[in-house]
């Protein structure tokens, strides 16, 4: 990620050598997509934190969508529908 911001940075500058307006709008892109990334580091961290402050672990989870999915009638009933539609295209393939 850091390598694209920097090839945005460069072409900004490069861009600010040709057209100064061309220029200042590129460094303007550059710069908010900078702040996007500071930002969206910030929140990847604070989000995290508060994973890890709530005992969660990925097996934990895995548990709570498995039974939250397979608890709900209509993904049964489509998880079913798929599969004997497979299952009859695949003897099909095979008569």
């Amino acid at each position: 990620m850091l390598f694209f911001h920097l090839s945005g940075w460069i072409s900004a500058l490069t861009g600010l050598n040709k057209s100064i307006p061309v220029g200042i709008l590129m460094i303007l892109i550059a710069a908010l997509f900078t702040a996007l990334a500071v930002l969206s580091l910030i929140m990847f961290k604070k989000v995290h934190a508060l994973y890890r402050t709530t005992g969660a672990s990925f097996e934990k989870a895995q548990q709570e969508f498995a039974t939250g999915v397979m608890s709900n009638k209509t993904v049964r009933t489509a998880a079913a529908n798929a599969a004997t539609t497979a299952a009859q295209g695949a003897f099909k393939e095979q008569v």
